[in-house]
């Protein structure tokens, strides 16, 4: 008899987001309960030291588990192939544990020029002051791959990466860096953000944990916060034990349940992001007051034929280039219908100006070496219909 509450009975990704980690419940609800308790209790003291001398499995406090974050934790680790994930209170939250947890021991962590400004605060606010070496590395190089390589050895902790990256949209060959990080003896972590699990999995191609900012696509409603890291089942277990559990950064059971629900569309959702994006990135890249279009559905982007290998389809997210930074700021004041906002992944469109939003911290050499010319704007393609959307825009870049 089929078991209806086994996921590994479904053959497709799309039903694993649907019917999720379902648990046994005598009431047979459609939808999985919240459990929003702080506190678990024990019928008796013997009861305590099974489930806290590691006898038997059981919640005791939220902080280090509740049954509704562990759905959550559960179905992300199935749509990505990871054998566990922990959850985190938002994406920064799920970025700073793991970059805190590899670095221990004062071990090198590698990053590329062009990556989330969050990241990249973290790195010079925090991993830098406490003298944890970062190698930056260029992977519009020819030879960024032998370069890399040829720095990382067995003190090296990790080697992040986001692909596509924000905001620049690089794209990098995630399969042959995994391959080099193994043979180095180094995880590769790949935040995914961008893509999501819909549309790419880098743990299929050999990374050994890939992070998320919940809050983005797997949320998909703009109306919380979360991140979580999947993987192995021995790094999250002591990803979990420590940085996960004392750094406080406790995905709320509320905001898992609200995950569980816009999960259920994520399939669905990122095919019309990427649709519409893929539709107003050809209007942009043919507009005579745009400069340059950063979309790896483009067949002219630098990185088109690797994302068509590793992703199944493009994304929503694109950036964009006018003449000059008071033309960006022009245009998204012009804006009617897109919002302005930092923040992606929404059934709304939002558009961000880097130099003058999230990337402001940096002086205007510093944002150039990342990739962040003065008139680039940032769009989080929404589900809108595509004809307003491209009318917004024409009617915003016109004179």
């Amino acid at each position: 008899m089929h078991d209806q509450n086994d996921p590994t009975e479904y053959r497709s990704r799309e039903t694993v987001a649907i019917r999720g980690v379902h648990l046994p419940d005598p009431f047979r609800a459609l939808n999985p309960p919240l459990y929003q308790t702080s506190t678990f209790t024990f019928p008796d003291m013997e009861s305590v030291d099974q489930v806290l001398g590691g006898q038997e499995s059981g919640y005791v406090y939220s902080r280090s588990g509740n049954p509704t974050v562990s759905r959550f934790e559960g179905v992300i680790s199935l749509l990505e192939g990871g054998e566990s994930s922990r959850a985190f209170a938002s994406g920064m939250g799920a970025i700073s544990a793991t970059l805190i947890h590899l670095a221990r021991g004062g071990r090198e962590i590698c990053f590329p020029r062009y990556i989330y400004s969050g990241t990249r605060a973290f790195i010079h606010k925090f991993l830098k002051p406490w003298g944890v070496p970062v190698h930056w590395f260029d992977p519009r190089q020819p030879d960024w791959l032998d370069t890399l390589s040829s720095r990382m050895n067995r003190d090296t902790g990790c080697v992040f990466v986001e692909s596509p990256s924000n905001p620049t949209m690089d794209i990098l060959d995630l399969e042959r860096l995994s391959q080099r990080c193994l043979q180095a003896g180094v995880p590769l972590v790949v935040d995914n953000t961008f893509a999501s699990p819909a549309l790419q999995n880098p743990l299929a191609t050999g990374a050994e944990l890939v992070v998320h900012s919940a809050t983005k696509y797997l949320g998909g409603h703009g109306d919380l916060l979360g991140g979580v890291v999947t993987g192995k089942a021995d790094w999250i277990k002591s990803l979990s034990m420590e940085e996960g559990s004392f750094l406080g950064a406790t995905l709320s059971p509320f905001n898992a349940w609200l995950l569980l629900r816009g999960i259920k569309t994520l399939f669905l959702r990122m095919n019309a992001h990427s649709e519409n994006a893929m539709a107003l990135s050809s209007f942009l890249s043919e507009h005579p007051k745009v400069t340059a279009v950063h979309y790896p559905g483009l067949p002219d982007h630098p990185g088109h034929e690797i994302a068509r290998r590793q992703m199944s389809r493009f994304g929503g997210m694109l950036s964009f280039e006018v003449d000059s930074a008071s033309r960006a700021r022009l245009v998204a004041d012009r804006l009617k219908l897109v919002r302005i906002g930092v923040s992606l992944g929404d059934p709304e469109s939002l558009i961000e100006h880097p130099a003058s939003m999230s990337h402001r911290m940096l002086d205007p050499k510093e944002r150039i070496a990342a990739g962040i010319a003065p008139g680039l704007l940032r769009m989080s393609v929404g589900l809108e219909g595509t004809e307003d959307l491209i009318r917004d825009l024409d009617q915003a870049l016109s004179d």
